[in-house]
């Protein structure tokens, strides 16, 4: 046993130490594309490290995820999910069922990743009551395994975490999926001054962590902003990459939680 936990502490040793060497990174994901032409393309001329996440039922989902392909910026399937107060799921979208049977579940994932084709993982729209909901989340884990045992996929999972008992990064975890969470959500409130303070504390828990995630919308305050700091990441000593790169993989050997960078990105 003390030989065991010797072999985990020079790991976790390694991976630290692993992390100074890269210096801080951060990932930064827009949701909610596919509605609004303007504020989309003005998201797509960011930096191609910006990863962008789609709702499939959008208008724009198919040609916006054909835009992405070809400028090999990361796309996710941003997927409607029922919230607990309100949602878009009655009025305008389809969001998973808290009690849907597997094969359906398999099925609605099949058809979004036919919308947002070349998709490299999902994050939630929305979604506060079904991501704390664990039967339900299970289903859909269960759901994104199938279709990753495909071979056609290699699906992770952003947990947007709209809620602050969300289970949906731990079941993907627990369940061998890389997966990864949002620390921040840069336009939670759409004003400049408060956007550049949800940045800094963006940077700022990078530089302490390692690394951090944030959330951004198509907001014309949000991509002006970004527009002027993206920039200047490089001389502050801050790497911008892809949220994939950012995904951790439960080792089965170990228990801990790796670094996951698949093969296909």
């Amino acid at each position: 046993m003390r030989f065991y936990r010797g072999i985990v502490g020079l790991m976790l040793l390694c991976f630290g130490a692993a992390a100074m060497a890269e210096g801080p990174r951060i990932a930064i994901v827009m949701d909610d594309l596919g509605y609004q032409e303007f504020l989309d393309q003005a998201i797509m001329g960011l930096d191609r490290r910006v990863v962008v996440a789609i709702i499939p039922e959008a208008p724009a989902a198919k040609r916006l995820a054909r835009q992405a392909r070809y400028q090999q910026r990361e796309v996710l399937v941003h997927l409607p999910l029922a919230g607990m107060y309100q949602d878009n799921c009655e009025p305008a979208l389809t969001c998973m069922g808290l009690d849907w049977p597997a094969e359906k579940v398999t099925e609605h994932l099949t058809r979004a990743l036919a919308r947002v084709e070349g998709a490299v993982g999902i994050n939630n729209h929305q979604g506060s009551r079904f991501t704390r909901d664990r039967r339900a989340v299970a289903g859909l884990i269960h759901g994104l395994k199938e279709i990753n045992e495909t071979g056609q996929h290699n699906l992770f999972v952003l947990d947007s975490r709209t809620a602050p008992d969300t289970v949906l990064e731990r079941e993907a975890l627990d369940a061998g999926l890389a997966a990864t969470r949002r620390h921040v959500f840069l336009d939670h409130y759409v004003d400049p001054v408060q956007i550049e303070q949800a940045w800094n504390q963006l940077l700022a828990m990078a530089r302490s962590r390692g690394s951090a995630v944030a959330i951004g919308h198509p907001h014309r305050e949000t991509i002006a902003f970004l527009k002027e700091a993206l920039p200047q990441l490089e001389e502050q000593g801050i790497e911008l990459v892809p949220v994939s790169s950012l995904t951790r993989r439960r080792s089965l050997v170990t228990g801990l939680d790796e670094p996951a960078y698949p093969a296909s990105r």
